[in-house]
């Protein structure tokens, strides 16, 4: 049975199939399964020694003692458990965002934004101009309905900003924001640190960002 495609995880890129694809990253997936692998082999390791490795744990003494009868079941049920994640990114999670025209991988930083309609309304008018002095600092909370995405096409040198308020069908999203020439350059410049405070310098208002 051929498996379904991976749903991208940004509906305001994925309407835009002309500009911007949801594409297998290579490098992810090999990274990914090597780890898996790595994790099968240690489990198979760990199954063929159960009986040494738990025999060796019954010398434990002290404050470790307690710890006997756990470490052989515990080490397998890690192994198994890292196996299925590392496998699970391999097949589902190596998926990146580029752009249609010129296949450049978009680098992204996203936040979470307790709030609703007006308050995506606000961020998006903020990032709208194009100034960090005007966008940062970005909120970042740890539950929200809103998800704010950054994203950096360096080679092209452009940046591109979604808002999108609830997940899935249901999602609603502003209109997408190209980050251009010194707008673009700003937004390179800044570190991970700088979107949690305020911008020292001005920057630039563009109003031809949007689109």
């Amino acid at each position: 049975m051929e498996r379904p495609p991976v749903r991208p995880d940004n509906a305001t890129l994925a309407a835009r199939p002309e500009q911007f694809r949801h594409a297998r990253s290579t490098a992810k997936t090999v990274v990914f399964a090597v780890l898996a692998a790595v994790a099968l082999v240690a489990l198979a390791v760990v199954l063929v020694n159960f009986e040494a490795i738990r025999d060796d744990a019954g010398d434990m003494t002290g404050r470790r003692s307690g710890l006997r009868g756990i470490v052989a079941p515990a080490a397998v049920v890690l192994c198994a458990f890292f196996a299925f994640v590392f496998g699970w990114f391999a097949i589902s999670g190596s998926h990146a965002w580029e752009r249609t025209e010129t296949g450049t991988r978009l680098k992204p930083r996203y936040f979470t934004v307790d709030g609703g309609g007006d308050v995506a309304d606000a961020l998006h008018a903020r990032f709208a101009t194009g100034d960090p002095a005007q966008y940062l600092p970005v909120p970042n909370h740890r539950k929200g309905a809103i998800r704010v995405a950054i994203y950096r096409a360096d080679a092209d040198r452009l940046g591109f900003v979604t808002i999108q308020v609830g997940k899935g069908a249901a999602a609603r999203g502003w209109p997408l924001i190209t980050m251009r020439d010194r707008a673009f350059v700003q937004l390179k410049q800044l570190a991970p640190e700088d979107f949690s405070r305020r911008h020292g310098g001005s920057g630039t208002i563009d109003p031809l960002l949007n689109g």
